[in-house]
């Protein structure tokens, strides 16, 4: 595919657009403006907008995104005392925290790199030949959405920074801002556009549709309409222009529900419906994916697939953490004529706090949808029974009196490890049963240093879909979901809930109570007294956890310090300068104006 050079970071236009412009060397001898003006060709280009999100926003890099969006709030902690380096840098803020952290510089290079993909369509729209307007005007909608999300996210995280909206053509030395304001003009500008002219459905999975359109205008709005106070530079908005926005955002969140057959999606029953394997691929909830494929081909990264779960896997085939010597990283699914589970092995770098895990009642079952807790064996000697040992029992703090009795023996494909959440075993109880069993409150008898004890989020975790030949370095195929229904009742609910409306943000909020409930009998309902900040934010941890928003919506409700001060112990202390990510050492090196483009307070 012939494609403008990225705009990976500032730096890259500095360094690289000198010698690789809209003019380069094209060995087809045909030029960018030619091939991009033909039907085929300007097709191509709409394809490339998507490239960075699969090729490092949203599972083929490190994946440190999870770290920009979802690290340093109420919900995450640091499970390895400091030591990540930046990993636990960015989850708990100590004082050397700053440009220096460079695990914001792939959401930074991607999502501007997708930009620039995105101005070049956006541009060649007007001179592409063979295509109605209509057909121009629906592929031109995606490089609209897309630009969209991808300013959304750089002027929530990094603030009024450069805002381009042509092509790069030629290096810049220094970088022109722009203020919060003038993004919001851009991303909702883009995104009307997008409403009129997406397709509500698109013969290729993860591009773009109307649906995606609708939430993230209600997503975008409702987040501009709570710039009253100047946060970061901006120009306050009034009462009357926050509310305009608001009821913006609620006709967009509303039209969505209230028209989603129409548009072609639609809830889950159940709460584990949403990220099972069989549904990866054709997700009726999801609103916008980003796709990975077991071909290696159709893959940025080649044999480097989705692996956005990695970083919240427990099980790591350490010794200091969810271990026994009859599991191991396995893709088998039979052994010996057993049926086994397969297990990868993660980076153990963050567990939810304590306090979300709490989050979930009894009856919700959105943690047993959402999180595992549970290991098997698959790692027996020939008699395909694994055989307690000495240091195994340790780890678990058991009673050895089980290590050569062959009472506790476990057979291939039964229990191996259970972490009980819920119901809190004494000594007795586990040393009475055959597998390990551990309380994870347990994990969290110093709030602020949780161990390796925790359960996993299942979300983008998809065994089925693991990939790869290596499960000690393991990726998946599965598709991420950016954003799904359930998240737009939600926002629905939020903006309710700002205009002043309890009773229905309570029904919204209903809906996806209900679905979560065990015997779906509205037991788990609240009523509009119940509707406030804490509640809205304790719901969207319960449901959202893990999804690339976290960060985001407590920034939004300016809510960081409140609620880390209640969540999360470990993070000792926040500043007000915090809720802008900083910009990178490495970017600013290479730019003019390296002091004014840097976040206050880095």
């Amino acid at each position: 595919m012939k494609k403008i050079k990225h705009l990976s970071t500032a730096v890259a236009c500095v360094i690289l657009l000198a010698s690789c412009s809209l003019d380069e060397y094209n060995p087809s001898a045909i030029s960018t403006d030619q091939e991009w003006s033909t039907q085929a060709g300007y097709q191509k280009l709409i394809n490339g907008c998507y490239y960075d999100l699969v090729r490092t926003t949203y599972g083929q890099g490190e994946d440190t995104y999870i770290m920009t969006s979802e690290a340093g709030t109420d919900i995450w902690q640091d499970v390895n005392d400091g030591s990540k380096g930046n990993w636990s840098k960015v989850l708990t803020y100590p004082a050397d925290f700053g440009s220096n952290v460079s695990m914001f510089q792939e959401a930074y290079n991607s999502f501007y790199s997708c930009v620039n993909e995105c101005n070049a369509a956006i541009l060649y729209a007007t001179k592409v030949k063979g295509l109605t307007e209509q057909q121009k005007n629906e592929l031109s909608a995606e490089a609209h959405f897309l630009r969209a999300h991808c300013l959304f996210n750089i002027v929530e995280y990094f603030g009024g920074k450069y805002l381009p909206t042509e092509p790069m053509t030629k290096p810049i030395t220094s970088l022109p801002m722009s203020s919060i304001n003038q993004f919001y003009d851009v991303i909702l500008s883009d995104l009307e556009f997008a409403e009129q002219y997406l397709p509500v459905t698109q013969k290729v999975r993860g591009h773009v549709t109307r649906a995606a359109a609708y939430h993230l205008m209600a997503k975008a709005a409702l987040t501009y309409s709570t710039y009253t106070d100047g946060l970061g530079g901006s120009t306050p908005l009034t009462a009357e222009e926050s509310n305009k926005w608001l009821k913006k955002a609620k006709e967009a969140a509303d039209y969505l529900i209230d028209h989603q057959a129409e548009l072609g999606v639609s809830l889950y029953d159940t709460p584990a419906e949403v990220f099972a394997d069989d549904n990866n691929k054709t997700n009726k909830e999801a609103l916008f994916v980003v796709t990975h494929s077991s071909i290696q081909a159709y893959n940025p990264r080649g044999n480097y697939y989705n692996r956005s779960w990695k970083h919240w896997e427990a099980y790591s085939n350490s010794s200091s953490g969810i271990y026994l010597s009859g599991i191991t990283p396995s893709y088998q699914t039979e052994i010996n004529g057993v049926a086994t589970h397969k297990l990868a092995k993660g980076n153990c770098y963050m567990a939810p706090s304590l306090y979300m895990l709490n989050l979930y009642a009894p009856n919700d079952t959105r943690y047993e949808g959402f999180f595992f807790d549970t290991y098997y064996i698959n790692k027996t000697g020939t008699d395909n029974t694994y055989h307690w040992t000495q240091s195994d029992a340790k780890i678990w703090g058991l009673n050895e009196s089980r290590v050569g009795n062959s009472a506790y023996d476990i057979q291939l494909g039964d229990t191996a490890i259970y972490l009980s959440l819920r119901k809190q075993y004494s000594q007795a109880q586990k040393d009475a049963c055959r597998y390990a069993i551990y309380n994870i409150a347990d994990n969290y008898k110093d709030p602020a240093k949780p161990g390796k004890f925790y359960p996993s989020l299942r979300k983008n975790n998809n065994p089925s879909l693991y990939a790869g030949t290596n499960p000690s370095k393991p990726y998946s195929s599965g598709d991420c979901i950016v954003y799904r229904l359930a998240e737009t009742y939600l926002l629905s609910a939020e903006i309710d809930w700002r205009l002043g409306d309890n009773a229905s943000a309570a029904q919204r909020i209903n809906v996806i109570r209900n679905r979560a409930c065990a015997n779906h009998d509205h037991s788990m309902d609240v009523e509009a007294k119940d509707i406030n900040q804490d509640f809205l934010l304790d719901e969207d941890a319960r449901e959202l956890i893990g999804e690339w928003q976290r960060w985001q919506t407590l920034k939004r409700f300016r809510a960081f310090e409140e609620r880390i001060k209640k969540a999360n112990p470990q993070i000792a202390d926040f500043k007000k300068e915090y809720y802008f990510r900083p910009i990178m050492t490495s970017e600013l090196l290479l730019i003019d104006n390296a002091s004014e483009y840097q976040n206050p307070g880095y």
